[in-house]
């Protein structure tokens, strides 16, 4: 249960510290908070922190491969505004190298051969079975 809380608080201070860091971009200075509190808003800070740079750096991967398939000037300024988001928090960008993968395509699965088979043998049975009319 202790693992559980401490996954909890991480998490409500993650959250907490994501506010103040933003309200601390926002101000264009570290926002005070009251001396009963100041511990738990540096700690948060920290927290936010270190979770911010984790989220960038899981997602920065994903954002190259993207503005890669996007036309040059788009894929320029979508890269220039997102690292300037990230750089308005004070989070600095990971290095990061895009790999050239293959793009997976979609597989047809075939017909067993023996699926095959009992089909034809299913309709040739079927069509023996049938009485066959001239006409009546």
């Amino acid at each position: 249960m202790s693992e559980v809380l401490e996954q909890v608080k991480t998490a409500a201070y993650a959250s907490v510290g994501v506010n103040l860091l933003v309200t601390d971009a926002i101000a264009g200075r570290e926002v005070p908070a009251p001396d009963f509190i100041e511990e738990h808003a540096t700690l948060a800070r920290k927290h936010a922190t270190n979770a911010l740079t984790d989220f960038r750096a899981f997602t920065e991967p994903h954002a190259v491969r993207l503005t890669e398939q996007l036309p040059s000037p788009v894929a320029e300024a979508l890269t220039d505004n997102r690292n300037k988001a990230w750089g308005f928090i004070g989070i600095e960008a990971p290095s990061v190298t895009a790999k050239k993968t293959k793009r997976p395509t979609a597989k047809v699965k075939k017909p067993a051969a023996g699926a095959k088979a009992s089909t034809t043998k299913t309709t040739k049975s079927a069509a023996a079975e049938s009485p066959k009319t001239d006409g009546d």
